[in-house]
């Protein structure tokens, strides 16, 4: 289900970051103002300071865009400022009507919503999917050697760490669920249940980028997803092991945090 929340914390992360760029960006423009006067059908700009007004010319003196950018950048900051408050304001007052955070705060007669309380704000009860059947991919079964917290075998400890990941994070999440596009069937090594979305996205981990056949499969599969209407960050991730095996657990929360929330 949509809740604005968590976009406004996105956003609010981002416009804090941008108010420390600005402020670094503003150190060292010239002081004052400007001042504009149209001669002739021509604009002219002078610089004030205090009383004192100091003529500049045309627009393309440094001076003058120095100061044009010493002011939007004022501005953005006034703006941001502004913002944040409003977005601290919602932030802390929102109240999600997204039935399983319903569920979560209210008394235990009420923890097991009926169907169509979900059918009413036209979503699917997600809870538990996680651990529903689905038709797995099961080739290979003697290559499922790595345990993971939720009680998966999987095929490889970046897959077992990324499953972890998503496991504590509370994430749901199918391993290797069949996909069956045009003549080829593929086992994603995840679909995830994107909460804020109400869809399911595909992550896919690719291991052993250091070896030429298993890049160029990794390739053949990437251009595969996309000429069936898989769109990056949209429908379907993708993570790496770097070229000698190591994975970047930093890198990877990261795609987590921003594309399976």
């Amino acid at each position: 289900m949509f809740n604005s929340k968590n976009y406004v914390i996105r956003d609010l992360a981002f416009q804090e970051k941008l108010r420390k760029i600005l402020i670094q960006q503003k150190k060292g423009l010239p002081e004052g103002r400007l001042l504009t006067a149209t001669v002739n059908g021509r604009l002219y700009y002078y610089q004030v300071i205090d009383k004192a007004r100091m003529y500049l010319g045309t627009g393309d003196n440094p001076i003058v865009q120095k100061l044009q950018k010493k002011h939007f950048i004022e501005t953005s900051i006034k703006r941001i400022d502004k913002n944040c408050r409003l977005m601290n304001r919602l932030i802390t007052g929102y109240a999600s009507v997204d039935p399983e955070d319903i569920m979560e705060t209210s008394p235990r007669a009420y923890q097991l919503l009926p169907k169509s309380c979900f059918a009413m704000v036209g979503i699917n009860n997600q809870r538990g999917w996680g651990y529903e059947p689905y038709e797995r991919y099961m080739g290979h079964p003697e290559q499922l050697n790595n345990k993971t917290l939720k009680g998966d075998f999987v095929r490889s400890k970046s897959e077992a760490i990324i499953a972890n990941m998503l496991f504590v994070k509370k994430i749901e999440y199918h391993y290797e669920e069949e996909l069956v596009l045009g003549e080829y069937t593929f086992a994603p090594d995840f679909k995830i249940a994107v909460k804020s979305q109400r869809k399911c996205k595909l992550l896919e981990h690719f291991g052993l980028i250091g070896d030429k056949d298993y890049r160029d499969t990794c390739m053949w599969k990437i251009r595969t997803y996309l000429e069936f209407g898989y769109r990056p960050y949209e429908d379907i991730l993708f993570t790496y092991d770097d070229k000698d095996g190591h994975i970047n657990t930093v890198d990877i929360d990261k795609v987590i945090e921003s594309f399976c929330r």
